[in-house]
């Protein structure tokens, strides 16, 4: 069997205006339950966690500008077959057909983040604060064996219902991204139900290349639950 461990929690993740209720007390409850069985749960208090979604989406749509300037309809990716007079045509036409809304606002946000004048401004300040959610991370597993958090700050909504509104959408991920960040392993457990009869989860994250416990811990969560 695998020995009691020591758990963190976000305090402020908890306590986030963005998180709906009913998801804060069932993971309030698993803590308290967690707690009689013998885990050494504690809060931690975190007041980065508001930076973390804007951090991510600086770096990884740098990250998609540069990755994807390859696909040009000639090398890689859709093909224009429309008015392709000559090659800037050519690669105007297979971008604005090849790729979606989402992917194109992403591109451009990236090419903006990463051009003169405001590279130092966005992507290099990314960098420097992905750096301090890093080592605050190192330190954290100094002390304990794994982080618990919530994995969404509300149930899963409805196709398309959101689509008006990019960012309510990337906040989505304020819980998410953060182990992205940072370089750790990361698992959303399917423990709850939330009244409107949608899913939701409990997020588990420990040390880097700590797989292993990570599964071990997840597999106790489930039985605690069941």
């Amino acid at each position: 069997p695998t020995s009691k461990k020591r758990i963190a929690y976000f305090k402020d993740a908890l306590e986030h205006p963005s998180l709906d209720p009913e998801i804060k007390a069932a993971i309030d409850a698993t803590i308290a339950n967690m707690q009689k069985a013998g885990y050494t749960v504690d809060a931690l208090s975190f007041d980065m966690l508001d930076m973390v979604v804007p951090t991510y989406y600086v770096l990884t749509t740098a990250e998609a500008s540069s990755n994807l300037s390859r696909y040009d309809g000639v090398k890689f990716g859709h093909r224009s077959s429309t008015g392709n007079n000559d090659l800037t045509s050519l690669y105007k036409n297979a971008r604005s057909e090849g790729f979606g809304k989402e992917v194109k606002r992403r591109i451009m946000l990236g090419t903006f983040v990463l051009s003169a004048g405001y590279f130092d401004a966005y992507f290099t300040k990314a960098q420097q604060v992905r750096q301090l959610l890093k080592q605050q991370t190192d330190s954290i597993f100094q002390e304990f064996d794994a982080i618990l958090s919530p994995t969404v700050p509300s149930p899963a909504f409805k196709i398309g219902e959101k689509t008006n509104d990019p960012i309510e959408m990337f906040l989505g991920d304020i819980y998410t991204v953060y182990a992205n960040l940072v370089g750790i392993p990361a698992i959303s457990i399917p423990l709850f139900t939330h009244s409107n009869g949608m899913p939701f989860g409990l997020q588990v994250m420990t040390r880097s290349f700590d797989e292993m416990g990570l599964i071990e811990l997840s597999a106790r969560l489930m039985e605690l639950k069941s």
